[in-house]
């Protein structure tokens, strides 16, 4: 088939899309409540081969931003990571750090934290063997003995959210994955808020976020969705009322975190990696944008 052929039936292809999507919008319009809850209160299991769309479990990008943290933030200060899901990259960054404390708006994904963090505990426990460094429970230099690591449930874009919690904690490293890009603009400005109150003068924030360039519907189709046909671990979502997501790339970070008021470290293209969408198939590559940003002294979030 010629490119030609190809983008004039692109359209017809994605209008088949459609129909799921209104059906799902009318269940996510009848409970709109706890959308979160619902989502995680549904998973079964996580991981490359699970339900969790954005929970690939990649070695490749662990390793990547294992290696981003610590060159980029300092050791001496606790890490939040905010919107931990089931809690994978709170694991894998906590033993580089002083604690670690994973937050996340559903009280169902806190439980998966939770227990996913038992279990690896519990392997580790019976096996008496170290982890590698980057992975759960491990800690630098090779030492097998846990860091102090805790999830709990709270809305980090609620006002006061981060005030509040580096009350608590002091200072900290924030690390942010996959949840700017899936908020509104009121929400995205109150989380911005919160990480300037938990950096204090000397933490750092590292975020990674979802920066598609196409359609929604293109989006879709790079997620595996072919005309009715959802994969399992997109329809989750969609069933379950999660909010669409959009893009946070370049343009978007310049609004919510102005150069003002934050030192863009470093930042530039990167990519996510999905759960398999279907049973044989790989992780997709979900393009993406990364930035490393400090607080100016003295300086709020706009």
């Amino acid at each position: 088939m010629t490119d030609r052929a190809s983008t004039q039936r692109a359209p017809w292809r994605r209008a088949l899309l459609v129909p799921t999507l209104v059906r799902a919008g009318l269940r996510a319009f009848r409970a709109r409540g706890g959308a979160w809850d619902r989502y995680w209160r549904g998973i079964r299991q996580t991981g490359a081969g699970g339900e969790v769309l954005w929970d690939g479990d990649s070695a490749e990008e662990r390793g990547w931003i294992v290696g981003l943290a610590r060159r980029a933030m300092d050791a001496g200060l606790p890490l939040v990571d905010v919107g931990c899901g089931n809690g994978r990259y709170t694991r894998v960054l906590a033993p580089w750090f002083t604690a670690a404390v994973g937050v996340d708006v559903s009280a169902e994904a806190v439980a998966h934290a939770e227990r996913e963090t038992r279990v690896e505990l519990e392997a580790l426990h019976r096996t008496g063997a170290a982890p590698a460094p980057g992975e759960a429970g491990a800690a630098p230099g090779g030492a097998s003995a846990p860091p102090r690591l805790s999830f709990r449930v709270l809305d980090m874009t609620e006002a006061g959210a981060g005030a509040r919690l580096g009350a608590e904690v002091g200072a900290a490293n924030v690390f942010v994955r996959g949840l700017f890009h899936t908020l509104d603009a009121a929400q995205r400005g109150r989380l911005a808020e919160s990480c300037r109150a938990l950096v204090g003068e000397r933490g750092t924030l590292l975020l990674v976020e979802t920066d598609f360039p196409g359609s929604a519907l293109a989006y879709l189709e790079l997620l595996g969705a072919r005309g009715g046909d959802y994969p399992t671990p997109l329809l989750r979502c969609l069933e379950a009322g999660l909010p669409p997501p959009a893009r946070f790339g370049a343009r978007e970070l310049a609004l919510r975190f102005p150069e003002a008021s934050w030192e863009h470290v470093e930042a530039g293209s990167a990519e996510l990696r999905s759960a398999a969408m279907r049973p044989g198939q790989t992780s997709t590559r979900i393009p993406a944008f990364y930035a490393v940003l400090r607080a100016r002294p003295g300086r709020g979030s706009p």
